[in-house]
């Protein structure tokens, strides 16, 4: 008997949370309110503020859930799973299907990027990522697919920088309809940039263009 309102109530959270993931990724934080995401749930505000007390809650709750998952937290669902440049090559294009298909990415990645403006401390995003790419690169190098001589920290953190401009230009321009042709485009030219050995034999698996669940 106890199981159905733990089980109501666990429903109810997650619908709050995506009627609020779908207004901050459309509103922004500030054009955001618990009414309009009352309105959005198709509830009472009073029930929005029973489980989150602040729109802040809710923001903060997003984010964190958002970064802590695949893709951004890296978790490999492929056995044997990727390594080096294949891993690369699979850990961008998820991401860019995750902000491209997925509102929750969109809303916790517009909340980030509005940090100054809302009273909390956020985690850091990228800086996982960024480490991950330079791993890859390292094993990449150790398996003879790019010569050696790159600093691998550096690229790594160029490597992410290049893709955050790139879906940033994307959704400014076409609502982030181009980005997987343009994230395509990105990739065959950094794996130039490193050197790649046969870089189309990377790039012809796998592909950007499925929905991410």
């Amino acid at each position: 008997m106890m199981a159905v309102p733990s089980a109501r109530a666990a429903e109810t959270r997650e619908r709050i949370l995506s009627a609020a993931a779908e207004e901050f990724a459309e509103r922004g934080y500030a054009g955001t309110s618990i009414g309009s995401i009352a309105e959005r749930a198709g509830i009472g505000k009073g029930l929005v503020q029973y489980h989150f007390k602040a729109k802040v809650d809710l923001a903060v709750t997003l984010v964190q859930a958002t970064f802590a998952q695949a893709p951004f937290a890296n978790v490999v669902t492929t056995d044997p799973p990727p390594r080096g440049i294949a891993a690369i090559v699979a850990s961008i294009r998820a991401v860019s299907r995750a902000f491209r298909d997925t509102v929750r990415v969109r809303a916790a990645v517009r909340l980030v990027r509005e940090y100054d403006i809302i009273p909390v401390v956020f985690p850091t995003p990228y800086v996982g990522w960024m480490a991950v790419m330079a791993q890859c690169l390292r094993d990449a190098t150790d398996d003879g697919d790019i010569p050696p001589g790159l600093d691998f920290e550096t690229e790594g953190w160029h490597l992410v920088a290049t893709f955050t401009g790139v879906q940033e230009t994307s959704h400014r321009l076409t609502q982030r309809q181009d980005l997987p042709e343009r994230i395509e485009e990105m990739l065959q030219r950094q794996l130039r940039l490193f050197g790649v050995v046969d870089p189309e034999r990377f790039l012809r698996q796998g592909s950007n263009q499925a929905p991410i669940s």
